[in-house]
């Protein structure tokens, strides 16, 4: 590092622009909530005023932080490229959305969901990869060894995988339930939201943005990527760094848990085989069971309970007697794969208590001990860099609902 006070000076300044800007799109999100959706045009040049800085302060820091000879320099040069993918992953995904609703207002309302989804998936996966692959291209990687699986070994994993993912999200619905109590918007409009973002979208189209492809390019993002960089300090740092940021960067309580956990156990995986295959599978199996089977289940029941899945409305003149026969078939069917997942999700947790001695890292000669690697990577200001712009995404995931619900 060559100049470790002004790296400091620039990192503390990302941290205060990141801080105005999630104020900034906290109110400016407020603004659509109660104004409608025209209001935020205003408030995007703000945004772009502290956002443009920003970027070029962390390309800034990108050249100055490249030595990763040690723990602390390693997890600063690491964290500064990935606040880089950061940024576009907030800003940029932000900035073409307005730009779709300025110059293709119509088209894009009308088919929401679709459009929504590819954007999402693209922004991460094609443009989040290549921008990562870019500026951590002058960071050196190790080659982790290839060992083969058995697919007994990997179904294992899959069952453990359920099973903690499970206590996850239990953990984090209750403040996810808390935090979005503030919501100003009435139920027809939560159930037009719902229906666009997860029941009116194309199978398809689903199945390829929210199944397959973040299963393959988050696991190069933050697995592949990120422990070929960080494993030459240990195991131990690789999969916390892998967690920890994994979880932090789904942006909200519901899923923080959850993702930290598989997050550690992917790292883990990817570690001891050396093929990120495997993990993709893994990750691949968890997005394709919720994005198709028991989602579309979900929607099949809503859709023969006469619910009207464009605007959320009841048809009144339905006939009960018949509405009866045609939910109970869906609703019995439903309530055995809830029986079906539960029990695995329950065998994997239990599995996963069992195994516990099977996951253990293995410390590398003079490697530092947990609790002095993880008081170097919370205490890095680089790193905070990072958790800045993950915070980020947790209060603009909350804030817009709470400041309307104040304003109102």
């Amino acid at each position: 590092m060559e100049d470790k006070t002004l790296c400091k000076g620039l990192s503390i300044t990302a941290i205060v622009l990141i801080a105005i800007s999630a104020i900034l799109l906290s109110f400016n999100s407020a603004n659509g909530i109660l104004y409608g959706d025209e209001a935020t045009f205003y408030g995007i040049p703000f945004i772009a005023a502290f956002a443009i800085p920003l970027l070029v302060i962390l390309i800034v820091l990108s050249h100055y932080i490249n030595n990763t000879d040690t723990v602390e320099n390693m997890i600063a040069a690491v964290a500064v490229r990935y606040a880089i993918f950061g940024w576009f992953f907030v800003f940029f995904f932000k900035f073409c959305v307005i730009l779709m609703e300025i110059f293709f207002k119509d088209f894009f309302y009308e088919h929401f969901s679709a459009i929504y989804l590819i954007m999402n998936s693209i922004n991460v996966s094609v443009i989040g990869t290549l921008v990562l692959s870019i500026a951590l291209r002058k960071l050196p990687a190790v080659k982790i060894e290839k060992r083969k699986m058995k697919i007994r070994q990997l179904l294992f994993l899959i069952m453990i995988m359920y099973g903690i993912t499970q206590v996850g999200s239990i953990m984090g619905l209750p403040i996810h339930t808390a935090l979005s109590a503030f919501s100003v918007q009435d139920e027809s409009e939560i159930g037009t939201e719902l229906a666009n973002m997860l029941f009116s979208s194309n199978m398809v189209i689903r199945i390829i943005t929210v199944g397959i492809m973040p299963a393959i390019f988050e696991e190069l993002l933050f697995r592949k990527f990120l422990i070929d960089r960080t494993i030459r300090h240990g195991e131990f740092i690789s999969c916390a760094m892998s967690g920890i940021m994994f979880g932090l960067w789904h942006g909200n309580f519901q899923q923080f848990f959850f993702a930290f956990f598989i997050g550690v156990l992917f790292a883990f995986v990817y570690i001891r085989t050396g093929n990120i295959i495997y993990t993709m599978i893994m990750h691949a199996s968890m997005n394709l069971v919720t994005a198709t089977v028991t989602l579309q289940l979900l929607v099949g029941l809503i859709e023969k309970m006469g619910i009207d899945l464009n605007d959320g409305t009841f048809d009144p003149n339905i006939n009960y007697d018949e509405l009866l026969k045609n939910v109970l078939p869906i609703l019995l069917l439903m309530m055995i794969w809830i029986i079906l997942l539960a029990g695995f999700q329950i065998t994997g947790f239990i599995f996963a208590i069992i195994k516990r001695k099977n996951f253990k890292l293995v410390a590398m000669e003079g490697e530092p001990g947990r609790k002095v690697l993880l008081h170097k990577l919370t205490h890095s200001v680089e790193m905070w860099v990072f958790f800045s712009l993950a915070i980020l995404l947790f209060v603009y995931s909350y804030m817009p609902d709470i400041i309307a619900f104040i304003y109102k």
